[in-house]
């Protein structure tokens, strides 16, 4: 019995060695094959555009395809829980935006958590946001001070346009009353378009959105930046303001990550997290994310990671100190 307890530490030390060198081989050589992008969203969205910048990047640099995937529906959540549910071996990624980090709170039978079950590779960029109004139905508002004193002197006579109840748009109108103490009510669409539509014809006053989308008309004058909702101004609107430096703690973050399921091996993150940085600091992507409002970012995963975790923790106090709901 002594030699057969002599050799047992060899032995487990031979079966760990071997396989730490299967693993190594396994992710030293990632990635062998097409890699699937699921996009939560439909095709031809800014969600879309910004991610083949980054993809076309990866392909040209690790010599496979990385395919996307469209998984649309139910918020992106039917998306995102397919990765979730991934193999956790780096060839099924996600790629969604800040939606991340509200749905919980509107979809309680998610079969997912996102800081539980994904592994966070890189928060790609940043989107500029801004408070829009149309001047066609509120001429003399230029500042949210402006829109303050309008509120006040016209009670529940604002509405703000949403892109449905419990969107991050529903959201933000939300935040916007409570902060500056007026009455705004929401007007709810089934998604972004059917709003756009009744806001550009006049039929509602307000709307937070990504300036990108709507720069056409704000160069024209058929709408109005009266605030940047984010910590800093965007190149595309330099003169206007953001809500902060008006005095009024009101932000849409909006913004694109790269994830992963969690228990993907660390060398494959590794791997995934300096080939998106890389992307995304190349010259000519940086350009073009310019170009569109989009500020470069390529953090850390821990970084990504803590960014979500304060979001959703802003996310649910806002919720439920204004009671919002999907079903209003």
């Amino acid at each position: 019995m002594w030699h057969v307890r002599l050799l047992l530490p060899c032995l487990l030390a031979i079966a760990a060695s071997s396989h730490s060198q299967a693993q190594s081989s396994q992710t030293g050589s990632y990635p062998s094959r097409p890699v699937s992008v699921v996009i939560p969203f439909a095709a031809g969205g800014t969600t879309d555009n910004e991610a083949r910048l980054y993809t076309q990047k990866l392909q040209e640099n690790t010599g496979q395809p990385f395919v996307f995937d469209f998984r649309s529906g139910a918020g992106t959540t039917i998306g995102v829980a397919y990765v979730a549910k991934a193999a956790a071996d780096g060839y099924t990624l996600l790629v969604s935006n800040s939606g991340l980090t509200v749905h919980p709170f509107f979809y309680p039978d998610l079969p997912y958590e996102v800081l539980k079950n994904f592994a966070p590779i890189t928060l790609l960029s940043n989107r500029a946001t801004a408070l829009l109004i149309n001047p066609a139905v509120l001429p003399n508002i230029f500042t949210i001070q402006d829109l303050i004193g309008f509120g006040k002197s016209n009670p529940d006579k604002l509405n703000c346009n949403t892109a449905g109840a419990g969107s991050i748009t529903h959201i933000v109108c939300a935040a916007l009353a409570t902060e500056t103490r007026i009455n705004i009510t929401p007007v709810h669409y089934k998604g972004v378009s059917q709003g756009q539509v009744d806001f550009l014809a006049g039929r509602t006053q307000l709307q937070a959105g990504t300036v990108f989308n709507y720069l056409a008309q704000l160069k024209s004058g058929k709408l109005r930046a009266i605030a940047v909702l984010g910590d800093e101004r965007t190149r595309l609107l330099p003169e206007v303001k953001t809500s902060l430096e008006q005095g009024v703690n009101v932000e849409f973050p909006s913004w694109l990550g790269a994830l992963a399921p969690a228990g993907t091996p660390s060398a494959i993150l590794n791997k995934l997290h300096a080939e998106f940085v890389k992307a995304v600091r190349s010259p000519d992507v940086v350009k073009q994310l310019e170009a569109a409002g989009s500020t470069p970012v390529a953090n850390s995963p821990d970084a990504f990671r803590m960014r979500m975790a304060t979001e959703t923790a802003r996310w649910k106090k806002i919720i439920h100190e204004n009671g919002i709901k999907t079903d209003e």
